[in-house]
């Protein structure tokens, strides 16, 4: 008989193959797999800020983009994501980055997301992705890249990059 050792901590691999599973069968807007073209790529740019941000990169749309399947198997909380073993801070920065129905945009999701000091992170890679889509968008549709680079990217970004600058313990982690 093996001794019990307590419980197995979460682990990025974990995130990565949660995101997967929540994700499966999820394309974007150009017709590409979700996780590999916007969770993977924001995932990988955490990486150098920890674990913890990692894990809150990969699973960052987790809750928002689950929260409606017909499937209650593939719908996932932050209660869910708790009793699965994600650590406290990652689920508190992915419910700083997730957007509630009905929320406004900049006065709600990005002021929140802001004043957490992960979230605030996961959601500056988040921004530096969308806003290199959208010169990919510019090329088809320039007058909605216009739109949404002037009337939500950048007012974003210098929302989130003024609370980093004015956080005297977390803050100066930019990711420009």
């Amino acid at each position: 008989m093996l001794p019990n050792l307590g419980p197995v901590a979460f682990t990025v691999p974990d995130a990565h193959l949660l995101a997967l599973e929540a994700h499966d069968g999820q394309v974007d807007k150009r017709g590409r797999d979700y996780y590999l073209a916007h969770l993977l790529p924001i995932a990988e740019a955490l990486r150098p800020y920890g674990p913890h941000a990692e894990m809150a990169g990969a699973l960052h749309d987790i809750v928002e983009d689950t929260r409606d399947h017909p499937d209650p198997a593939r719908r996932f909380d932050l209660h869910r994501l708790r009793a699965l073993g994600v650590p406290e801070i990652v689920v508190e920065a992915i419910d700083a980055v997730t957007r509630r129905p009905g929320e406004p945009y900049m006065s709600g999701l990005i002021r929140r997301s802001a004043a957490h000091p992960l979230g605030r992170l996961v959601k500056l890679a988040d921004n530096k992705h969308n806003m290199a889509a959208n010169d990919e968008l510019a090329r088809t549709d320039p007058e909605r890249a216009r739109s949404l680079r002037e009337g939500r990217y950048r007012p974003a970004r210098r929302i989130l990059l003024a609370a980093e600058a004015a956080d005297p313990v977390h803050g100066r982690r930019v990711l420009v």
